[in-house]
C-alpha cells in the first residue's frame, strides 16, 4: 500500500471517529472531511496499481 495513501486512510478514520464521537455542530463538516480524506486515499491505492497518472 502506497504510504500516501495509508496516511490519508488514518486520517478519513480519524475525522470518522471525531464525527462518531457526538459533537453536535461539527458531526458534518468531520464526515464530509473524513470522505474526502477516503476517496484521496482510494484515488492513491488506484493509481499506485495501475501505474497511471490522473490527468495525463
Amino acid at each position: 500500500m502506497d504510504v500516501l495513501a495509508l496516511i490519508l486512510m488514518a486520517a478519513a478514520l480519524v475525522m470518522f471517529l471525531f464525527a462518531a464521537s457526538g459533537r453536535e455542530l461539527r458531526h458534518f463538516n468531520e464526515i464530509a472531511l473524513g470522505l474526502v480524506f477516503l476517496a484521496a486515499s482510494l484515488i492513491c491505492q488506484f493509481t499506485a496499481i495501475t501505474g497511471s497518472h490522473i490527468g495525463g
